[in-house]
């Protein structure tokens, strides 16, 4: 929690300061400091030590991630951008894939302490990489100064936004969820307040005027509102509690997705470039509509083979939006304002898909209560099956194993077994709920795009293209 606050805060923070002082200055700043939270971490002799460090990492890799897209957008030419974006995507969906793998392996032959140890010549290989790379490259530096106010009244809106998502898991009619919301949203509403009045503001409103860059970062949303949540369930929830996978099994079976994705980004990229964004951008989407209804029918006799085309389905249309997605976003922003855009397009996946967590822990929860409602008549046995789901529903396995070991086996088998079944019908409900997201983020996407072209594209020779 500590470093998805404190990156998702330093995202918007550090696109707007990398159009100031550079974008190579910010991804070499953010990793140094990103060196000093697995410094901090491997060290940490406490759980306060411990958060800071990660927040630390956050703030490091929030600062230094827009300036990466930035500098790929103003080093290839609008006909070659898609494709451009598109292998920037692969780069970072690949650690993010190997990166959990690794982890887990160091995690079973050292201590917890060696996966940040290992880490750190890393980020230093990576320091020194960017500057032998970036040589000749020259950053557009835009004028002004920097808007320190609407950092500290943006960032605590963000921060507060998010934090009350996360915590909203624990239940949305606690006091502290929605005034942690209320609050972050009225600091929102005052910082759009600000950014309009400000000569040199930290988010420029006028973006939103341009189509491209609101169906880019509407659908954006929408591709994030869905993933990380079908990640999230199906990849450990439904695969280890519904179907007994267990999480090293879970893990690599999920790999059928993030995989897909990850390989189908770069030529995705490369058809935004010949066609535009608007029809890769549908189709991705209704991609994943198709996918995630699919998984709507999947239960606790789905096998594996019945699960690879959803699970590949949904990869295609995750690879295939986001590099059409950044590609028209970040058409809207000229060389000056790069950072700050780039900002913006990886916040709006961020935060939705923190959003679209919150929504679907709520869809299962009341699914699942009404399901063990009806499959358990007694109301003794019942309040146990529902301490039991919540057991499971927080990854509490020893919590749950406690619960079913109190009880006579005839009872605890059936309490499992309704236990399962309102996992599972919770699990499919939110996936229909999930769909019907990408299906208006499909529509959204064609309305507001269609087929336009990024602004230049067709500007070129035929021949040089």
């Amino acid at each position: 929690a500590a470093y998805s606050l404190a990156f998702g805060t330093a995202l918007v923070a550090g696109g707007r300061m990398g159009d100031l002082v550079g974008e190579v200055r910010m991804i070499v700043a953010g990793f140094a400091l990103f060196g000093v939270g697995l410094v901090a971490a491997a060290v940490a002799t406490n759980g306060g030590v411990l958060i800071a460090g990660r927040a630390i990492q956050g703030v490091g890799i929030g600062i230094s991630a827009p300036a990466t897209l930035s500098i790929v957008v103003n080093s290839f030419p609008v006909i070659r951008r898609g494709l451009a974006v598109g292998v920037w995507g692969f780069a970072h969906g690949f650690g993010l894939l190997i990166g959990p793998l690794v982890a887990a392996l160091i995690l079973n032959i050292a201590s917890w302490r060696w996966v940040f140890w290992i880490a750190l010549p890393l980020t230093g290989l990576v320091i020194v990489v960017t500057g032998l790379a970036t040589r000749g490259y020259r950053s557009t530096l835009a004028s002004g100064s920097y808007d320190w106010l609407g950092l500290l009244v943006g960032g605590a809106g963000i921060t507060l936004i998010t934090y009350g998502l996360q915590n909203s898991v624990a239940g949305w009619t606690t006091p502290g969820t929605w005034a942690t919301l209320l609050t972050g949203a009225v600091l929102l509403l005052l910082f759009a307040a600000l950014e309009t009045r400000t000569a040199y503001p930290l988010v420029d409103f006028a973006l939103w005027r341009e189509r491209l860059f609101t169906g880019g970062f509407v659908a954006q949303s929408a591709v994030g509102f869905v993933y990380i949540p079908m990640l999230t369930f199906i990849g450990s929830l439904f695969f280890i509690t519904v179907l007994d996978y267990s999480p090293a099994t879970a893990s690599w079976v999920i790999v059928i997705t993030t995989g897909t994705c990850m390989v189908f980004e770069p030529p995705a990229g490369k058809w935004v470039d010949k066609i535009g964004p608007g029809i890769p951008i549908t189709v991705a989407l209704g991609l994943q509509a198709v996918a995630l209804f699919w998984m709507s029918t999947f239960g606790p006799d789905t096998a594996l083979a019945q699960m690879v085309v959803p699970l590949v389905l949904m990869g295609v249309g995750v690879g295939v939006a986001l590099p059409a997605c950044n590609t028209a976003g970040m058409s809207a922003v000229d060389a000056e304002r790069a950072g700050m855009g780039s900002g913006l397009m990886q916040m709006t996946f961020n935060i939705p898909a923190a959003l679209g967590v919150a929504v679907v822990t709520s869809i299962i929860g009341t699914a699942t209560s009404a399901t063990v409602n009806n499959a358990v008549p007694d109301p003794s046995v019942r309040s146990v099956a529902q301490e039991y789901v919540a057991a499971v529903q927080a990854g509490d396995p020893a919590t749950a194993d406690m619960i079913l070991a109190s009880l006579q086996p005839e009872v605890s088998e059936a309490v499992r077994q309704a236990a399962v079944n309102a996992e599972s019908t919770g699990i499919t409900t939110a996936m229909v709920a999930l769909a019907v997201v990408a299906l208006a983020g499909a529509v959204f996407a064609w309305i507001v795009i269609g087929r336009r072209r990024v602004p230049g594209a067709l500007d070129v020779p035929q021949g040089a293209r």
